[in-house]
């Protein structure tokens, strides 16, 4: 399958048929992330995977809120996503860190939605809970909670709406909106 056409397949269901992954079932998507580019190559990404039936996955989930945790409930495995802020080789700020990131995420999704599994993003969680149930550093910022499953029987995607490319991309000179 294209670039484009796992592009086009991905979507974000607020649905999963409730049904364990295991690590097998995640490492591909991993492993796309791990080889996704970033600046100054920092790799900045930073996952913690809690799988259904583990003690860690209701500690995951309890940090999301409540909207996101109906839905939520029913994934495979939930994975914290968080972003080093620190450049390894200079102790500097790295500012584009949550490119980078976002990148390893995008790619990650990519690959799920490849291997028949479903996965999304939720920002609606207690970042103070979280680094609390994890004990994070201070360089380590919490950036996403990432429900992965696989989707329940007969779950039909919603139509994907999205921006046109004139109202994304512009040249240089033209008046940006």
């Amino acid at each position: 399958m294209s670039l484009l056409d796992l592009a086009s397949k991905r979507h974000s269901p607020r649905a999963f048929d409730g049904s364990a992954l295991t690590w097998e079932d995640l490492a591909n998507g991993f492993e796309a992330a791990r080889l996704s580019s970033s600046s100054y190559n920092n790799q900045p990404w930073r996952f913690v995977v809690a799988l259904r039936g583990e003690e860690g996955f209701d500690a995951l989930l309890n940090t999301a809120v409540d909207a996101n945790h109906t839905w939520m409930k029913d994934a495979g495995a939930i994975v914290g996503v968080m972003s080093s802020t620190v450049l390894e080789k200079t102790g500097e700020t790295d500012h584009a860190a949550l490119l980078g990131v976002g990148m390893a995420v995008g790619a990650m999704e990519l690959a799920f939605t490849e291997a028949g599994l479903a996965s999304m993003q939720a920002g609606g969680f207690d970042r103070a809970a979280f680094r609390a149930l994890l004990d994070l550093p201070d360089h380590l910022l919490p950036v996403s909670l990432l429900a992965v499953g696989r989707l329940p029987e007969g779950h039909v995607p919603g139509a994907k709406t999205r921006k046109s490319l004139s109202d994304i991309a512009f040249r240089v000179g033209d008046d940006i909106r």
